[in-house]
C-alpha cells in the first residue's frame, strides 16, 4: 500500500469514528404533552405595583407520551445525580404596549424570589430548573416575581405572540439513558398561550 493511500485511509477512518454525531444524540427521546404542569398560584390576574407573581411547575415522575408508552421522568438520570438532576424550561415577561404589540421585559435576579428549584435570568428569558423531589416523586420548582411597572402583561415562552408560537417546552435528561420533551402551556392561559394580567 502506498504511503499517500494509507495517510488518506487513517484520515477518513479517524474523521468518521471522531466526527459522529451518534455519541450527540440521547439513546432514546421521549415526546410529552401535558398542559397542567405550569400555573400562576392563586390564579391571580389583578395585582397592585410591587406585588408579587409567583409561578410554580410540578411535574409528575410519572408521564404518558404522545405515543401511549408510560414512563417515569427519573429514569431519564443516574440515581447518584437524581436529586441534583432538574427539568428546564423558559418563560419571559412581556409588557403590552400602546400600540397594542408586546415588548419583553427583563427581570433581573434582584426581582426573582426562588421558592423551589432555581431561577436564573439569561437576557430577557428566565430559566426554571425544577429538581426532583422523592418526597411528593415530582420535579418542582416555584418562584416570584416583584412587579414594579403597571400595565398589562403576559408571561409565556419566547415564541408568544410569534405565528410559529407551539407552547412551552420543558426539557431534561442524560444522553445515555434518555430525553424528554414535554409540550405544556400555563393552566388558565389565554388561547393564545399567554398567561395575562394587570398590575395597577
Amino acid at each position: 500500500m502506498k504511503p499517500l493511500s494509507f495517510s488518506v485511509m487513517l484520515v477518513f477512518s479517524l474523521c468518521s469514528v471522531l466526527c459522529s454525531t451518534e455519541e450527540d444524540t440521547p439513546s432514546e427521546q421521549f415526546f410529552i404533552e401535558n398542559n397542567n404542569l405550569i400555573r400562576i398560584v392563586n390564579n391571580t390576574d389583578t395585582f397592585n405595583l410591587n406585588d408579587v407573581i409567583t409561578i410554580e411547575t410540578v411535574i409528575d415522575n410519572n408521564q404518558t407520551t404522545v405515543n401511549n408508552e408510560d414512563i417515569l421522568l427519573s429514569n431519564l438520570f443516574y440515581d447518584d445525580i437524581l436529586y441534583t438532576s432538574f427539568l428546564q424550561h423558559n418563560l419571559v415577561l412581556y409588557k403590552e404596549t400602546g400600540f397594542g404589540t408586546l415588548s419583553p421585559i427583563t427581570v433581573t435576579l434582584d426581582d426573582i424570589e426562588n421558592i423551589e428549584g432555581l431561577t436564573e435570568v439569561n437576557g430577557n428569558f428566565m430559566q426554571i430548573r425544577s429538581y426532583y423531589d422523592s418526597n411528593t416523586n415530582t420535579f418542582i420548582s416555584e418562584f416570584s416575581i416583584t412587579l414594579k411597572e403597571s400595565g398589562t402583561f403576559f408571561i409565556s415562552d419566547n415564541r408568544f405572540g410569534l405565528n410559529d408560537y407551539r407552547g412551552i417546552f420543558i426539557t431534561g435528561g442524560v444522553l445515555e439513558l434518555g430525553f424528554a420533551q414535554i409540550k405544556s402551556a400555563i393552566q388558565n392561559a389565554n388561547e393564545d398561550g399567554g398567561y395575562r394580567f394587570t398590575v395597577n
